[in-house]
């Protein structure tokens, strides 16, 4: 699925831009080419066969070369600033790739478009896989941005996590309604509390038309929105043992994951530089004896998570927000904001703080 987000109105395709910095840093590692401008690299993609032998051992499967094709093809539809971004943020990652080679030398580099490659868990979450000549192998979950930037270590949904969590979703549901779409005008016509999630369709428009005609109210709807869903997964998480909070975080967080058979690393981007950064949580997850979770109240979007050991404490980042903008062309389906009922984004983004307790 094509994913966007819309800024001032533009729309920017996320998985193009994301594609660029994971594929093109393996397709230039696996062809031993070293870019050193982004006009240098996009010469060096357009002259590529996708389907040569050099070029195949970067994809998992046929599927994957024939995206990889198409995220060359889009280049063009993207604006030369973001282009000339993105492809910088490629050289880094190259020339970490070949920093990383020296030390270690490298057998061949995969995208991890889609499926992921064989021998790796299907649950993996890096983006590019690095296959070393020794038989070994890691994963790279790659971040692009500034120097001060924090860019989330894990996109997922409301809805998913309680999901993947068995967690009754009808205490949100209803939360929603009493507080935001019950406010929505006209909406005792079509839905009510039990069924307003099944009626999207005839719900949708409601807020659409309101965002139109009073984006004030509309914003303040978003706001309760954002407000009710972060309440309710504070909730859901403080409700959980402390060793089941772990294990959540484990399974569900982009963190590094040193003891693993396939080791995770993270690597941000900036500008033409790259390299690996640091997770502070990783290391204290198993020291972990007690969780918190409750609201920024200085942000209509963020909740921190409180996690003590018997000497230290850390404060998670995470966020609850739509992912996409109201477009009242698009009609009832693929709207953001109250469009999304339990399935805002949620994002993990990293540590707050650190402090010792014996300071």
């Amino acid at each position: 699925m094509i994913k966007f987000k819309y800024y001032l109105g533009e729309r920017v395709d996320t998985t193009q831009n994301a594609s660029v910095t994971e594929l093109f840093p393996a397709l230039a590692f696996n062809m031993n080419f070293k870019p050193r401008s982004p006009e240098d690299f996009k010469k060096f993609l357009y002259k590529l066969n996708l389907k040569s032998a050099k070029t195949k051992k970067t994809f998992v499967n046929n599927s994957n070369i024939d995206a990889g094709q198409k995220v060359i093809d889009n280049l063009t539809s993207m604006t030369d600033k973001m282009l000339k971004d993105k492809l910088e943020n490629a050289i880094g990652i190259t020339d970490y790739l070949y920093d990383l080679h020296n030390d270690k030398p490298i057998d061949k580099v995969i995208w991890g478009y889609r499926e992921k490659p064989k021998g790796i868990p299907k649950n993996h979450a890096g983006d590019i896989f690095v296959f070393f000549k020794n038989k070994k192998s890691i994963g790279i979950s790659l971040k692009a941005g500034t120097k001060k930037s924090k860019e989330p270590l894990k996109n997922t949904y409301v809805g998913t996590q309680y999901k993947r969590l068995g967690v009754d979703i009808k205490p949100l549901e209803n939360a929603l309604w009493d507080r935001v779409y019950s406010k929505l005008p006209g909406i005792e016509k079509f839905a009510t509390k039990k069924n307003y999630i099944e009626k999207k369709r005839d719900v949708t428009p409601l807020f659409v038309d309101l965002f139109v005609n009073n984006r004030e109210f509309a914003d303040d709807l978003y706001k309760e929105m954002l407000k009710v869903s972060r309440q309710q997964m504070c909730k859901v998480l403080n409700d959980m043992s402390t060793p089941d909070f772990v294990k959540w975080v484990k399974s569900t967080f982009n963190i590094q994951r040193k003891g693993e058979t396939v080791p995770l690393i993270l690597v941000k981007a900036v500008g033409k530089t790259a390299e690996q950064k640091g997770d502070d949580i990783a290391d204290i997850l198993p020291l972990v004896v007690s969780h918190n979770a409750y609201l920024n109240k200085k942000s209509v979007q963020e909740y921190f998570i409180d996690v003590k050991t018997p000497e230290d404490s850390k404060t998670i980042i995470m966020t609850i927000r739509s992912d996409s903008g109201v477009r009242p062309e698009k009609g009832s389906t693929g709207q953001g904001r109250l469009g999304q009922y339990t399935q805002l984004k949620m994002l993990y983004s990293g540590i707050k703080w650190y402090h010792s307790q014996n300071t």
